[in-house]
């Protein structure tokens, strides 16, 4: 079982990962970002090899989190794009993936000190953007994730956009509506099979030996900010 970080906002998803076994850190509220994305960890929190970057304004968050792991943004979060993308990446083959105009300088030196690539793509939310099935396949809805990710030899499943309810946006993207929960489950928020790309997810998802978990299947498919792992 696993220790994850996710937002609390909707108790119906925390309380049904905790049912599965897993342990629930509920991630902070940061005042300062969109009304939308206050709650989301994947705004928070980016967990890189055994450091775990955390933006300075969860402070309530970083009690609960291994002090010898935590390593602050340089700089506090904005609340305008791309002021408020400070941690919004995709970490996956020793690669970091975002709008790299908009980086942390503390993610940035920790990447050049640890010989970590990083390539420059046009989705500032890159990792709420993209559902990592392992470290070769992956399903996004954005063309310059797919092309990022196909130069460097990642298998990527193209869906389309929207049919992800995120409260104050027109829709949300698939990476914060679902994320792994073991090495062969992924689970979803809300019901996945609603999705009109639904068919292709399914068999995508199977063709890499992982099952899909619908998490209140009674809710429609959510972006709640993905859940982040941070211990087995």
């Amino acid at each position: 079982m696993g220790t994850f970080i996710m937002s609390d906002k909707y108790p119906c998803f925390l309380d049904e990962i905790e049912n599965l076994g897993h342990t629930v850190i509920a991630s902070d509220t940061v005042d300062i970002l969109p009304i939308p994305e206050q709650k989301h960890a994947d705004m928070q929190i980016l967990p890189i090899n055994s450091d775990i970057f955390v933006l300075n304004e969860c402070t309530k968050l970083a009690e609960k989190l291994p002090n010898e792991k935590l390593i602050f943004c340089n700089k506090k979060v904005g609340q305008r794009y791309p002021d408020n993308i400070l941690l919004n990446f995709l970490f996956l083959n020793n690669t970091l993936y975002g709008k790299l105009s908009a980086i942390d300088k503390n993610l940035i030196d920790c990447c050049k000190a640890n010989n970590i690539k990083t390539v420059n793509i046009n989705q500032g939310y890159a990792r709420c953007s993209t559902l990592v099935l392992n470290s070769n396949a992956v399903i996004t809805s954005d063309l310059s994730i797919e092309k990022a990710l196909k130069n460097n030899g990642v298998e990527v499943l193209l869906i389309s956009s929207g049919n992800i309810v995120l409260d104050g946006y027109d829709y949300g993207f698939i990476g914060g509506a679902s994320g792994k929960i073991d090495e062969n489950t992924v689970a979803f928020f809300g019901n996945i099979e609603n999705h009109p790309d639904y068919s292709k997810i399914l068999n995508f998802c199977e063709s890499h030996n992982v099952s899909i978990k619908n998490i209140c299947k009674y809710m429609p498919l959510t972006d709640i900010g993905g859940i982040v792992k941070i211990a087995n």
